[in-house]
């Protein structure tokens, strides 16, 4: 319940639990897909450290993807982590040299909120296609 994105309550999401026959609606997370927009705090940052001449390793943790285009446009490197559960051990592994990068993206990577970018659309145009991805060995 707390990654729904929406404008309002007028596409009713039961998010939460039903206790007694009541519902409990969680308030919407958010209102758009844009990372610049709903935490711009984490873009001063990146800008901040960069400004130093210092590269910046961004690490997304998230459920989705986003549309992340300001901040690839500041960092050296970008990392979609998902939700790599409470330990974490699967994103430093990378980091830190024990395994190598690799991946590919089982969907379209959106390039902005309006975009087409299901594989397939009649103008698809993805910022990240469908198999994008590495693998470094």
């Amino acid at each position: 319940g707390m990654g729904d994105v929406r404008s309002g309550n007028n596409i009713i999401i039961e998010a939460g639990s039903q206790i007694n026959g009541l519902v409990h609606v969680l308030e919407p997370y958010g209102n758009t897909l844009e990372l610049a927009k709903s935490h711009p705090e984490d873009l001063a940052t990146i800008k901040n450290i960069t400004r130093q001449g210092i590269p910046v390793i961004a690490i997304l943790i998230s459920g989705r993807p986003l549309v992340v285009n300001q901040e690839l446009a500041e960092v050296a490197c970008l990392i979609a982590a998902w939700l790599p559960g409470s330990e974490g051990h699967g994103v430093t592994d990378v980091l830190f040299g024990d395994h190598d990068f690799q991946g590919r993206l089982s969907f379209s990577w959106p390039r902005d909120t309006v975009t087409n970018c299901n594989l397939g659309d009649r103008q698809y145009n993805p910022l990240f296609p469908y198999g994008f991805g590495l693998k470094h060995s």
